[in-house]
């Protein structure tokens, strides 16, 4: 951490007088925020961003707001220690910043632009996720300032929302729960769990000390359907890890029903727990772990708990954060509730709980379990519980409480089974498969390609996992001999399949439906359940039909496709071989967010696709600067251009340091040289990947010559653009003219509405000589179809005709790289064409992330890859073009 940051923090305090950190921590590593109310001369919020191993800090006088139409003052301050991210207390009076401080809002700040650039430059751009900020936020540095200190703060009109629906954001502390107005009496002697002891002694709770390491946990019964009885609370039921949390004189524990201490683990959780003001209190609740959309992500919370190292579990209390959702309250202070009746035990844990932040009241909904059930079951959640609302606490499982499963339902090929145990017939359990693409074969990770549960013909059955129950004895017999009629010699799976002799494999033709409750991180069905087999066609199951199938609709096996979870598989951190070792691994993120809204396609199908067509699109980004265009939140969402790496990237991304005479300072550029780092600038958000035409090393020689083909015009001022068929007519004429002249070309679509031709230089010529010819040959096709081609840059002055952009070719100029996605509607590619293609019926919307990895496979050698290596006679190819011409 850069010491030399914090002195004029420590210079303005005394740390025998003042309870504030005085630093010595590291940086978190990933980019945190916190937000302070602080009652100082005037009451204000301090926001502060750690921006290089410290928290920048501004003070916001009249708070922040929430509509982007608000621009706050925002007033640059002294860097703060990263310790100062839970701080909260009183500071003495007489003291700098005198008076009491809480906790606002704790979390995440990405940082979407080079922070450390923007601070210079006088403009930060930043999305914060926090408990009760979220969105895109700007600073900007005012030039007319009168200290030379004053920020405006601004919310983008993009991303995130208010954690509360009326707008308002809780005043209270996100830890403790309290505001500055109760700090300030519990220094004075308040005690803020006043009220609720007296109205425990009031309702007769017994004085007795509850010690959580000696609860049993209370258990719910298992119920199939969901029902309405205003003498029940309904709840969701959240997909996450069971405990008691509890915090007795400052002091936090979190109690599996193992009784292991979790807290190391959720130092989130841990944090809260710390700053809740009472003496004694036990909660009930769930640990749970949100995905990008909001629902609780049993996969996510699986990583989590895994964690032992404390850097890794650091980093990800901020990344992946935790909740405690507390759904009961057994004891405060001296006091045992546990022989209240629920519906009062409820009552008081909502004062005990903080409006907001890691722990949280878990809703509930009196009477009407049949709606919740239904909304549950839209949304693909857990499913619900359903309480007694006047159920005592008593350990073990109790017909008060029931677990109501909101179950998935998927068809799966039948693949094989495993020999029956003990008294059973017929066989254990079935193999399940699912059909997906074939090269998503390397686990559950290449699972998650952008085709998985869509469509494509290249096909492959992939395990998922088995099913062992749902039998009864008749099932067991009749299905047992269907399965030995289609033995065979081993599994139809892609993906590593089970081995020994417990296993047994059969020809892919029947088809199961199954419920199941997720899909694990492996791509694996959880909690199983068989109900019943389904009608296949004759020439698929290897018989005949049978009664009362005939009027069935039937289930092709291939149509049985991988589920959508699956795909969320692509969550796992990506492992990167690093030089020299050890491996490491890239964390993703926002996975779920929709990039292309009309069809659906997320960022984790942006990663997927650019993890997929790695193997053919490195082959042009190979030593060449690479420029990003980031969608932070898609296609519809605000972009920016980013030439210099932020920073922060990982060791192993390369970048290559190049002179910039316009800026007069060094651009670091990204150089994507393996599949890792196209991984890494994907999950930046970045969709169209543009390249300079040279390489480091030769960075004024360029490996080809440009002609840019535009259709875009002007007309009365409207913009509007020329058929596509004369696009393609002008590309051809640039191939027959290059053919005459003994000049190779190659052709690529733009990805968007043009069509690029790449002449190859073989390094022979720099930059003006390259587009000299470009201007040349620009110049005789516009001669050869006047009425279809022009050179004229001034779109207003096309006459509806395609220009031949002969311009970008310069150092420092750009092209979307071939393979790049374009951020326009069906997410489609820049792809390489061979000239047959180049004709009637091409059309833009063939070559999308769902077309492009499987056309890459099938087409063999790469058309565009002379591009790189051919070496023309110019000399020559330039004689015959002037001849041509005429000159």
């Amino acid at each position: 951490m850069p010491r030399g940051r914090l002195e004029k923090y420590r210079e303005k305090r005394a740390s025998e007088r003042t309870p504030e950190p005085f630093g010595g921590a590291p940086g978190t590593g990933v980019g945190v925020f916190v937000v302070q109310l602080h009652a100082a001369t005037r009451l204000h919020y301090d926001l502060r961003l750690e921006i290089g191993g410290v928290l920048v800090s501004w003070a916001v006088p009249k708070g922040i707001s929430a509509d982007p139409a608000d621009k706050k003052l925002a007033v640059h301050v002294e860097d703060h220690p990263v310790e100062y991210i839970e701080f909260e207390g009183v500071i003495p009076a007489g003291e700098y910043g005198g008076g009491e401080m809480i906790v606002w809002d704790i979390g995440r700040c990405i940082m979407l632009e080079d922070p450390e650039e923007g601070l210079e430059n006088g403009k930060l751009l930043f999305e914060l996720r926090g408990h009760k900020l979220k969105g895109v936020w700007t600073l900007v540095r005012l030039e007319k300032g009168e200290t030379g200190k004053e920020w405006l703060l601004i919310r983008e009109r993009r991303g995130g929302h208010p954690i509360l629906e009326d707008g308002s954001l809780p005043e209270s502390s996100i830890l403790s729960g309290l505001t500055v107005e109760q700090m300030a009496r519990r220094e004075e002697g308040w005690y803020p769990g006043e009220g609720v002891a007296a109205a425990l002694e009031a309702a007769g709770a017994p004085e007795r000390q509850v010690d959580p390491s000696e609860v049993e946990f209370m258990l719910a019964q298992p119920r199939e359907d969901a029902f309405d009885d205003p003498a029940w609370h309904f709840e969701l039921k959240l997909d996450g890890y069971r405990m008691l949390a509890s915090a007795v004189d400052g002091e936090g524990s979190l109690l599996t029903r193992n009784g292991h201490d979790a807290l190391p683990t959720f130092p989130d959780i841990a944090r809260a727990l710390r700053k809740l003001p009472f003496r004694r209190v036990v909660l009930d609740g769930e640990v749970v772990v949100h995905d990008a959309a909001g629902y609780p992500s049993f996969r996510r919370l699986q990583k989590r708990a895994r964690l032992s190292r404390p850097h890794d579990i650091r980093r990800a209390s901020f990344e992946a954060p935790a909740s405690f959702y507390a759904f009961d309250l057994l004891a405060f202070d001296d006091r045992d509730l546990r022989d209240l009746p629920l519906s009062e035990r409820r009552r008081h844990l909502r004062d005990v709980v903080p409006e907001a932040g890691p722990i949280r009241f878990s809703e509930h909904f009196e009477g009407c379990g049949e709606a919740l059930f239904g909304q549950v079951q839209e949304m693909g959640l857990e499913g619900i519980m359903a309480k007694r609302a006047d159920s005592r606490y008593f350990g073990g499982r109790s017909p008060d409480w029931r677990k109501i499963h909101a179950a998935r339902r998927a068809r799966f090929v039948i693949v094989g089974f495993t020999s029956p145990a003990g008294s059973r017939t017929g066989f254990g359990a079935l193999h399940l498969g699912a059909y997906g693409p074939a090269d998503s074969a390397a686990g559950a990770t290449a699972g998650a390609a952008s085709g998985a549960g869509g469509g494509g013909d290249d096909l492959a059955l992939h395990c998922v996992g088995r099913v062992g129950t749902g039998f009864d004895e008749e099932t067991l017999a009749n299905l047992g001999a269907r399965l030995d009629e289609l033995k065979t010699d081993g599994p139809a799976f892609v993906t590593p399949a089970p081995v020994g002799d417990d296993h047994t494999w059969i020809e892919p033709r029947l088809v199961a439906e199954i419920r199941y409750k997720e899909v694990t991180e492996g791509g694996l069905l959880r909690h199983a359940v068989f109900l019943g087999l389904l009608p296949v066609p004759e020439e698929e199951s290897g018989s005949g039909p049978r009664d009362g199938d005939d009027d069935r609709e039937y289930v092709v096996p291939t149509d049985c496709r991988l589920p959508r979870d699956r795909r969320a598989a692509l969550a796992d951190p990506v492992r990167v071989d690093t030089s020299p070792p050890p491996v490491e691994e890239l964390p993703l993120s926002n996975l779920d967010k929709v990039f292309w809204p009309e069809e659906g396609y997320t960022k984790g199908d942006l990663i997927a696709y650019y993890r997929d067509i790695a193997p053919w699109l490195l082959k042009f980004l190979e030593d060449r600067p690479l420029v990003l265009t980031r969608y932070p939140d898609g296609i519809d969402g605000k972009s920016f251009f980013q030439k210099n790496a932020p920073g922060f990237q990982p060791e192993w991304v390369r970048t290559e340091a190049i002179w910039s005479e316009g800026s007069e300072r060094d651009i670091h550029y990204f150089i994507a040289d393996d599949p890792a780092t196209l991984v890494f600038v994907a999950n930046l958000g970045a969709i169209p990947l543009h390249v300079w035409a040279s390489r480091i090393g030769s960075l004024d020689r360029p490996d080809w010559c440009l002609l840019d083909l535009d259709p875009k015009h002007k007309r009365d001022g409207e913009e509007v653009y020329a058929p596509f068929e004369d696009v393609v007519e002008v590309a051809r004429t640039i191939g027959d003219m290059c053919d005459e002249i003994g000049l190779p070309s190659y052709p690529k679509t733009s990805g968007s509405s043009g069509i690029h031709v790449m002449i190859p230089l073989g390094g022979q010529l720099d930059y003006e000589q390259s587009r000299t010819l470009a201007l040349l040959l620009a110049k005789a096709v516009a001669a050869e179809i006047p009425d279809r081609a022009t050179i004229v840059r001034n779109p207003a002055g096309r006459d509806g005709k395609i220009y031949i952009d002969y311009v970008q070719n310069g150092r420092g100029r750009l092209v979307v790289a071939p393979y790049s996605v374009r951020p326009r509607a069906g997410a489609t590619v820049s792809a390489p064409l061979a000239w047959a293609e180049v004709g009637e019926g091409l059309s833009m919307e063939d070559f999308t992330i769902r077309t492009m990895p499987e056309r890459a496979r099938e087409m063999g050698a790469d058309p565009l890859l002379g591009v790189l290596s051919d070496e023309p006679d110019l000399m020559a190819a330039l004689d015959a073009l002037q001849r041509r011409m005429g000159g």
